[in-house]
């Protein structure tokens, strides 16, 4: 598992500008001419149309813990090898990594803990996905399953993720190179910490934008600005200083998300409007992909195996983004 803020539709197209950037967090300062932000109000009445697809869509293994393995582990040993070797391959230098199996056998643990706190994630590293449509092996049950990467640390920016689950079924996906990974697709119930301090937040946007970066559009700047005025809602503001065709381009991206008591994510309010006349241009162009989410909902997460469900989320922000998910399975 490595924690990317904003490789969902959720952050990457609300806080961030769409597929054109595919921003995911980092900032500076925009001209002071641009003007601030005006609050957005919540939605008058909630969406009719619902999607299909998910705004965080975790089915195909997004999840994954890796395994530097191509066969299923034998051992609780081999299993902690296939794991530490993995993590040490997406890691900078010498990593400090806190992993453990233990139990009666492989396939049956009373605890499984992945630490990789105070790592730093390889600048060259990509996630991979299965392939498409591949149903996960089921591989071992364990009691007592904790990844904790409290802080793990990104280019320029930080994000905390920390995850516990009862009574979990771990299966084995394939990814894109035959390299498997353990996923989690069914428990008794769980817990999922996410924080981002806000400063880490706005430079993971500059960061995550400049990687996709091309010889005719790139990102100069970047301003965040973010609202939660309840445990449930988030409204972003963001200005982009970018250049196209070396002229430069300004635009502000806006957008408001809402959670239901049935965990669907209310799309609302989402605008692209240009601050000049280059901008004005690439808002044209955002804010036709926006409109096929502007007032619609989609549920929030669909996990691998459908068994895992979101029983409750609470958002709060100050000077960081946290969200708390509570997670319940099928298992007794």
């Amino acid at each position: 598992m490595m924690l990317y803020p904003g490789a969902s539709r959720f952050f990457g197209l609300l806080l961030c500008v769409g597929g054109l950037a595919g921003l995911s967090a980092g900032c500076r300062s925009v001209a002071p001419s641009v003007r601030p932000a005006e609050p957005i109000a919540p939605p008058t009445t909630r969406p009719v149309a619902v999607l299909g697809k998910p705004a965080i869509d975790l089915t195909r293994g997004g999840t994954g813990f890796p395994l530097d393995a191509r066969v299923a582990p034998t051992s609780k040993q081999q299993l902690v090898d296939a794991l530490t070797r993995a993590y040490a391959q997406r890691l900078e230098g010498t990593p400090v990594l806190n992993i453990r199996a233990d139990g009666p056998s492989v396939d049956n643990l009373d605890e499984l803990r992945i630490d990789i706190s105070g790592s730093t994630v390889k600048q060259s590293f990509s996630p991979q996905s299965p392939p498409k449509d591949f149903i996960g092996t089921p591989f071992l049950n364990v009691a007592r399953m904790t990844y904790v990467a409290d802080p793990l640390h990104y280019f320029n920016y930080s994000a905390s993720l920390v995850l516990h689950a009862t009574n979990a079924e771990m299966a084995l996906f394939p990814g894109a190179d035959g390299k498997l990974s353990l996923v989690m697709t069914d428990c008794r119930a769980g817990t999922a910490k996410l924080h981002v301090e806000l400063d880490d937040l706005r430079n993971g946007v500059l960061a995550g934008a400049r990687l996709r970066r091309s010889a005719a559009f790139s990102v100069v700047g970047v301003t965040l600005s973010l609202v939660s005025r309840d445990a449930r809602s988030l409204e972003a503001d963001v200005v982009v200083q970018a250049s196209i065709l070396l002229l430069p381009a300004t635009f502000r991206v806006a957008g408001r998300v809402d959670i239901d008591e049935q965990f669907n994510v209310y799309f609302t309010h989402l605008s692209a409007t240009g601050i000049d006349a280059s901008g004005s241009l690439i808002a044209s162009l955002l804010q036709g992909k926006l409109d096929k989410l502007n007032n619609k909902a989609a549920p929030l997460m669909r996990l691998p195996g459908n068994r895992v469900r979101v029983t409750d989320l609470k958002l709060s922000l100050d000077e960081a983004l946290t969200i708390d998910v509570r997670f319940a399975g099928s298992r007794n």
